[in-house]
């Protein structure tokens, strides 16, 4: 049972993200770039080391996960982020994530000779670490230079 409640309470953890659409700046769109592809690979990398002592192999499975990462950004969590509170939907992208996860270990072409299969609660782990150290490479990106704040004074 405190298991359960140590995992729901982890799931919380990415709501603290600031990851509502921002509006580009177009003079620092190359900044958003930067850190939007280095969350993307520091994600993908690190739900591929949760997941390699279960036997998968490393190359293809870092540029899988990379897609489905992709994918799940574009056409599952961009198109809500503005109908659902993120409260729901930063807990969802880390289930979804981890779903993905799962089904993708067990695509043969991921799988090594010594391959063991991987556990919800590896995939669930994985999917947490990689979607936790995402945002912590935002927050040390700091400042958020590609959002334009828009003046709020009394003109």
């Amino acid at each position: 049972m405190r298991s359960r409640l140590a995992i729901a309470a982890l799931l919380m953890l990415p709501v603290i993200a600031r990851a509502n659409p921002v509006m580009i700046d177009g003079q620092s769109l190359i900044a958003f770039g930067v850190v939007a592809f280095w969350a993307l690979v520091i994600e993908s990398g690190i739900a591929t080391l949760a997941l390699v002592s279960s036997g998968l192999l490393i190359v293809p499975s870092f540029g899988t996960f990379v897609v489905a990462n992709v994918l799940l950004f574009l056409f599952g969590f961009l198109p809500l982020t503005g109908r659902v509170s993120l409260w729901f939907l930063e807990p969802g992208v880390v289930l979804v994530d981890a779903l993905l996860l799962k089904l993708l270990a067990s695509a043969p072409f991921l799988q090594g000779g010594a391959f063991v299969g991987v556990t919800w609660r590896r995939a669930l782990v994985a999917s947490l670490l990689g979607n936790l150290a995402s945002f912590f490479i935002g927050v040390l990106a700091g400042g958020a230079p590609w959002v334009v704040h828009e003046a709020g004074g009394l003109e």
